[in-house]
This record gives C-alpha cells, sequence and structure tokens, in this order.
C-alpha cells in the first residue's frame, strides 16, 4: 500500500530570482481551473489515510482562504492525526485566518522557504517577505497550534560572503523551529539568475559555506541525519520515504510519482493539466534503475541502508549485487559496512557524487 501522497500547487504571488520549478502568477481563473483537475487526480487514488501528506509548490499558502479550504475539503479521508501532514509556505503569506484554517483540516508540519535573513540577499532572490516577516509567521503558527516548524535556507548566492552566511545560521538557530534544510543554489538556464547569464559560485566558497553550517547547527543541537538536512528531534517523514525509496503518489502540474516500477513526471503545461492531460513522462525502470536508486538515495542519510530492506525489497543482498563499488569505497574511508547496513563517512557525505559514480554499470 503506498501511503505518501505529494500534491503540487504551482502558483506565487511572485517568481523568485532562482526559481526553475513549475509555478505561475497567481490568478483565481487558473486557480479554479488547476484544482477542478487536481480533486479528479484525488478521487482516482485509492482513499485511506497516508502516512505522510506534503502539499509543495510553488507557494500553497499563496491560495485565498476559500480555495484552501476547498483544497483541504478534498483530501478528507487521505489523513487521520498521525499523519505527517506538512505544507509549504511564504513567511509573508501566513495570516492568522490560514493558520486556523491549517490546523482545522489537519495540518501539523509548515515548511517555510526563508532562505536567507541577509535584507540584500533577499531583494536579489526577489523575496518579498523580511527577517521580521519570518519571526511573526512562526509565532502565528505557534499560537494557531503548530509547532513543527522546517525552514529552508540558500547558499552559494551571488555576492554572498561565509560571514553574512554565518550570520544566517546563526539567526536561523535562534528561532523555535525544530527542524533546517539546506540548499546550494544551482543557476538554472531558464531562471532570472540564469537569463541574467549569473555565475555559480566558486566551489571551494560553497564547500566551505556547507561545512559552515554543519559545525553551527551541531554545536545548536541541529543533528545532520540526511546530507543537507538538520533536525533537532524531527525529521521529514515525508523526506524519508523519498531517501528510503519508497513508493509515493504525485498529484498536480509537474510534480513526480513512482509507482508500479514507473517514474511519472505530470506536465508542467497549465493548460494541458487544466483539460485532464495530466501526464507528462513516463520512465518505465528496470530492476537495475531501481537497486541503484535505493542506494543512491539511502546513501545520503547518514544512518545509511537498512540492507535486509534492500533484500526484502530486491531478494538478492546489496553486499553481492554492488561488491566491488562497496569494497573500493570501504578502502577509501568513504563507506562503512556492518551486519546491516551501509553508510557514509564524513568525507563519504562529502565526496557522494563520486562514491554514487563507482555503483553505476560500467563505471571504473
Amino acid at each position: 500500500m503506498i501511503e505518501s501522497l505529494y500534491l503540487h500547487v504551482p502558483f506565487c504571488e511572485d517568481i523568485c530570482a532562482y526559481c526553475d520549478f513549475t509555478r505561475v502568477k497567481i490568478h483565481p481563473i487558473l486557480v479554479e481551473k488547476y484544482l477542478l483537475t487536481l480533486f479528479d487526480e484525488i478521487k482516482a487514488i485509492p482513499k485511506h489515510p497516508m502516512k505522510t501528506l506534503y502539499l509543495g509548490g510553488g507557494t500553497p499558502s499563496a491560495l485565498a482562504t476559500e480555495e484552501l479550504e476547498a483544497l483541504f475539503s478534498s483530501l478528507e479521508g487521505y489523513h487521520d492525526p498521525s499523519t505527517e501532514f506538512t505544507m509549504e509556505a511564504n513567511p509573508d503569506s501566513i495570516t492568522g485566518e490560514k493558520a486556523e484554517l491549517m490546523v482545522r483540516y489537519g495540518v501539523n508540519r509548515v515548511s517555510m522557504g526563508v532562505q536567507t535573513f541577509d535584507a540584500d540577499e533577499l531583494a536579489l532572490l526577489n523575496r518579498t517577505h523580511t527577517a521580521q516577516d519570518i519571526e511573526n509567521a512562526i509565532s502565528t503558527l505557534h499560537q494557531a497550534g503548530i509547532h513543527n516548524l522546517s525552514i529552508d535556507l540558500i547558499y552559494g548566492l551571488p555576492r554572498q560572503t561565509l560571514e553574512s552566511w554565518e550570520a544566517t545560521l546563526r539567526h536561523a538557530v535562534s528561532l523555535d523551529i525544530s527542524h533546517i534544510s539546506l540548499y546550494s543554489l544551482t543557476i538554472e538556464e531558464h531562471s532570472e539568475f540564469g537569463r541574467k547569464g549569473m555565475k555559480q559560485c566558486d566551489g571551494d566558497l560553497e564547500a566551505a559555506m556547507y561545512f559552515k553550517a554543519v559545525q553551527v547547527l551541531g554545536e545548536q543541537g541541529f543533528d545532520r541525519y540526511e546530507i543537507s538536512s538538520f533536525t533537532k528531534d524531527k525529521p521529514s517523514r515525508h523526506n524519508l520515504a523519498y531517501w528510503h525509496y519508497d513508493e509515493f503518489y504525485g498529484l498536480g502540474p509537474g510534480a513526480t510519482q513512482m509507482t508500479d516500477h514507473r517514474r511519472i513526471v505530470k506536465t508542467t503545461n497549465l493548460d494541458r493539466y487544466a483539460k485532464g492531460k495530466t501526464v507528462g513522462e513516463i520512465t518505465e525502470l528496470s530492476v537495475d534503475d531501481e537497486q541503484f536508486e535505493f542506494i543512491m538515495m539511502g546513501l545520503r542519510l547518514t544512518e545509511g541502508i537498512d540492507l535486509d530492506r534492500f533484500e526484502s525489497r530486491f531478494h538478492l543482498r546489496a553486499e553481492e549485487r554492488f561488491a566491488q563499488a562497496i569494497l573500493e569505497n570501504v578502502a577509501k574511508k568513504r563507506l562503512v559496512l556492518t551486519t546491516n547496513r551501509l553508510a557514509c563517512t564524513d568525507e563519504g557525505l562529502a565526496m557522494l557524487n563520486d562514491v554514487l559514480l563507482s555503483f553505476l554499470p560500467d563505471t571504473p
């Protein structure tokens, strides 16, 4: 039984300079058409309480209160009090009314797109919120009864320094939150940064920023449980489903779904989506594909891979299937192999792409 559901809400009030996700400026007519198709997609999947339910975007909190309520109502029967029900939000679109609505319909976790606390960096990113908006949003959510809060931070920004990044980190750990996700900036061709020809951050500086984050967050009690995810005591159960390579539903334009040995990417064209032509691309996954992706996702976790889970799924041991790659990386002190677990060392996490290359077929 599939126990995780992702829904993509593609609307934003403003388009961030770095963003290349499926997103569009919000408009009531577009939202109405989108919701009608989304409701049909929801009805097409078996109705049972999910372990995790995630509203991502885009900016789900950009929806008007009545639009949010219609969306929440359509999800009744797909969650219960034990479900981790996450909604992404921008700090300046969280109101008391929306927070109370979220609680009423079962949302118990919020992930906020903070990105930075530096005013100049926020302006560069076309972010409309301020550092004060972030603190106000956290207070509003706590008052409504949502205490499981995560924030996203971006490093490697144009003109960002190691000092400004450390200041952002120290501001972040001072907040009453339980989870922080880090993202290194990738300048995508179709983003505003890409169109302006902005360059990637120097690789050495980007690495220094990452290790500074590991240091600062660790000192303040945020344990790294995944290469870019840190928590005090509340890891993202939804993301853990991805990293454990579980199947999941993905609904909405641009969403990805993994079911029945297929990866299905929904169309990013909102007009096609509104006409019910929801599927964009289907990839049939071979056993080799799935075995490699199981390793690829699992090695992102500091706890690594449960080798019994691999055997249960594929009916052979990972130590046999990937014997050469494992021996090679254990010898280089990039992997640690125990009776039932394969995990990266700190060096292995830092060199994860190189580690994974050795697991690919025909890679020396």
